[in-house]
């Protein structure tokens, strides 16, 4: 598959959530849950990426602690920009997918060229695009094997 990063996005049509590194960790969670995503960038107060904010980050802090959670700033859970993988543009669904799964990554920022983040990709977006393109597939050949496909 040679589909490319943003045609996903631009077909996904969702903006991008953050919050600052200092934001806490309920606040965030409460943002995730009203917007049902599973991630957020994080920023800092000149608006610079500092990293990734996740369900699994919040679930690896609670299952290594008995503190209470809600009140950690993101910073204390996030992946950090030093770790963060990120997407390009450029790059095809298909390189996408190897990375995601190889690193266990379930949501992955997406880059321009121009290096700003242009959206957030989640694993079900990408599986999303590979059923649509899988169901266009299969009509075309069945039209073509029934004949209803123009020589």
């Amino acid at each position: 598959m040679n589909k490319k990063l943003k045609e996903l996005l631009d077909a996904k049509q969702t903006k991008i959530f953050s919050v600052n590194e200092n934001t806490t960790t309920k606040e965030a969670v409460d943002i995730m849950v009203k917007n049902h995503i599973g991630s957020l960038i994080v920023m800092n107060d000149q608006e610079e990426v500092q990293g990734i904010f996740t369900e699994k980050d919040v679930m690896k802090k609670l299952a290594s602690t008995d503190d209470l959670v809600g009140n950690l700033p993101v910073k204390e859970l996030m992946t950090p920009r030093e770790k963060l993988i990120v997407g390009h543009e450029t790059d095809t669904v298909e390189y996408l997918m190897q990375i995601m799964t190889e690193k266990n990554i379930r949501h992955i920022p997406i880059m321009s060229t121009n290096g700003e983040i242009i959206g957030v990709l989640s694993m079900r977006d990408v599986i999303r695009s590979l059923l649509k393109d899988s169901k266009k597939r299969v009509k075309f050949l069945n039209d073509y094997i029934s004949g209803r496909y123009p020589a």
